[in-house]
């Protein structure tokens, strides 16, 4: 029991360091400077980075195993907000 907890908290803590590093990718001066990664269960079903960043937020979602499920609307429109990358309607 206590090994299951650990492995959980372990993991819990491993997304939030790839949540945390995904947020860093996420800057802009512009919408042109945004791209979608696609969505990634449990980090949503779209991930904004900036392009300069794309092939590293992908690769680090690569090498994150988890079999969990969205159903994802279609995609709205790119913009960029106060210096992050965002979506209309966000």
């Amino acid at each position: 029991m206590i090994l299951l907890f650990s492995l959980l908290l372990a993991c819990g803590v491993r997304e939030d360091r790839i949540q945390s590093k995904l947020d860093e990718m996420n800057y802009c001066d512009e919408a042109a400077d945004c791209v979608d990664i696609g969505g990634e269960c449990p980090f949503g079903c779209y991930i904004l980075v900036n392009q300069a960043e794309e092939s590293a937020a992908k690769a680090l979602l690569a090498r994150h195993a988890e079999t969990c499920v969205y159903d994802c609307v279609a995609p709205t429109e790119i913009l960029c907000e106060a210096g992050q990358c965002t979506m209309e309607g966000w």
